[in-house]
């Protein structure tokens, strides 16, 4: 099983930002790892995990070189401003 993650990239104009890569980062040292996706025209990035964590374990978003987080991992559904 795993995790089906969405993460809305916004820029600060609250408009939605297209086509930029986003990258979730999972903490832990045997089943943390990252992942890469590209937003759509909407500004969402869409992201599967290979693994089905624990409600509790930790993510980082991290697009054009601003971090985002931590958040929980079982949110499943993340909205970034970038600035």
């Amino acid at each position: 099983m795993s995790h089906r993650l969405d993460v809305q990239v916004l820029d600060s104009d609250g408009d939605p930002v297209t086509g930029t890569q986003v990258e979730v980062v999972i903490d832990g040292i045997w089943k943390g790892g990252s992942i890469r996706e590209r937003t759509n025209d909407d500004g969402h990035a869409g992201f599967e995990t290979a693994a089905d964590y624990e409600p509790s374990r930790k993510l980082m978003i991290y697009v054009r070189r601003q971090k985002f987080g931590p958040y929980r991992i079982d949110v499943g559904a993340y909205t970034v401003h970038l600035e």
